[in-house]
């Protein structure tokens, strides 16, 4: 029944009216029901009648159909992953559906009775493609040949670890996408390097970053600022923590409160700490990406300094500690930041032997402020940035 879920919505417009029980009038619910054969084995579904338009049930349909179903808060959207490959979006009370990139507009929204989403009948039937059908006596009959092809192997295997806790629904195509292309990869290094966006080389796929004052915006060779973006919330910094140079630097308040905190408690220790890069300009980055190129060559400059956009300084939230030479591995202060930074919010942004997964060369002095909690957690673990944000927060958005 798995590779059913494009028969579904199709016949199930047929029996909008003969599977109602009473007269119903507008604005009032009533129950119905239908019965669904598919290739022999039954199912039986509740559903609703309002303002004379038959409605669903939508989770219970796609699970049934075997579909894995997910469901976001923050902005109701549901995704529905079907055997097939396809994938189905819609916010709930919306009247458009969303089947493969494509929208589909209805005259009813979607509606919720009991705490459970039902759809009308129409918008559901817009996702499947009905080869066989017949009805007889209350009961739609439904007959699809069951795929068998590697595509669809590959879409079983990605589904087989929907429930795990490292599975973005968002990413399900990528996921399809990169285990038939690599795969020597067992489906946990997919979804892992995936989740990272590691099946993409640098610098293409590039996202423009919905909310850049977000505490935690992840800015990489991935995630792009948006054009022009300039922190609101920057504070010029007290000159006897940066480096005497004549010039401003500029930190997001929270990040420069924990950093004089982090500062003054290295100094208590015995050791000396100034900043030497905080917040830069787009034009700033861009300026000094263009002059690595000129001098070093694209290569170097990739692996060296980010371009405009894409720079964590810009988010006002990086600092850079005493130097950048990787020579500053072999301090005290080095030593202490690794074992303390993360106490005050801080994290060594790029780390050894993870390039493959930042993008960027060692750079033992780029801190980068995410808070005490997350910071926590990054330390522990012994991961990137890249790893928590794929681990913590965007694989956890959808139920």
């Amino acid at each position: 029944m798995k590779k059913w879920f494009a028969m579904v919505m199709m016949c199930v417009l047929l029996i909008t009216s003969f599977t109602c029980t009473g007269v119903v009038e507008n604005n009032v619910y009533a129950k119905g029901g239908f019965v669904i054969e598919l290739n022999g084995q039954s199912t039986e579904f509740a559903s609703i009648i309002h303002n004379n338009i038959h409605y669903v049930p939508m989770r219970k349909i796609f699970e049934k159909t075997g579909s894995a179903v997910f469901f976001r808060s923050r902005d109701s959207k549901v995704l529905i992953l079907t055997r097939d490959g396809d994938v189905i979006s819609h916010i709930i009370g919306e009247s458009i559906i969303t089947v493969n990139n494509e929208e589909k507009t209805f005259n009813n929204p979607s509606i919720i009775q009991n705490n459970e989403t039902y759809i009308p009948i129409d918008m559901a039937s817009a996702a499947l493609c009905l080869q066989r059908f017949s009805y007889e006596k209350q009961r739609i009959k439904m007959q699809k040949p069951i795929s068998n092809n590697d595509y669809n192997r590959v879409v079983e295997d990605v589904l087989e670890v929907c429930d795990s806790d490292n599975f973005n629904p968002e990413n399900f195509i990528s996921y399809v996408k990169y285990h038939t292309k690599m795969p020597k990869y067992s489906i946990q290094e997919v979804l892992f390097r995936v989740n990272l966006e590691l099946d993409s080389p640098f610098y293409e796929n590039i996202t423009t970053i919905e909310n850049p004052n977000n505490l935690l915006v992840l800015v990489n060779k991935y995630n792009q600022l948006p054009s022009g973006f300039k922190q609101k919330n920057l504070v010029n910094m007290d000159r006897k923590y940066t480096i005497n140079d004549g010039k401003e630097y500029l930190l997001q308040r929270e990040a420069y409160e924990k950093c004089i905190e982090m500062f003054n408690a290295a100094k208590k220790a015995g050791l000396s700490m100034k900043v030497v890069s905080a917040y830069r300009t787009e034009d700033y980055q861009r300026n000094l990406y263009n002059q690595k190129v000129r001098t070093a060559g694209k290569v170097h400059a990739d692996n060296y300094s980010a371009r405009a956009g894409h720079s964590e300084h810009q988010t006002g939230l990086a600092v850079d500690i005493n130097s950048t030479s990787v020579s500053f591995e072999y301090t005290a202060e080095f030593k202490w930041l690794k074992e303390h930074a993360h106490e005050y919010g801080f994290i060594l942004r790029y780390q050894k032997d993870k390039e493959w997964i930042t993008g960027y060369s060692y750079e033992p002095w780029h801190y980068r402020y995410v808070g005490a909690d997350v910071a926590k957690v990054i330390h522990e673990e012994g991961i990137t940035y890249e790893e928590y944000y794929a681990k913590y927060i965007s694989a956890h958005e959808f139920q």
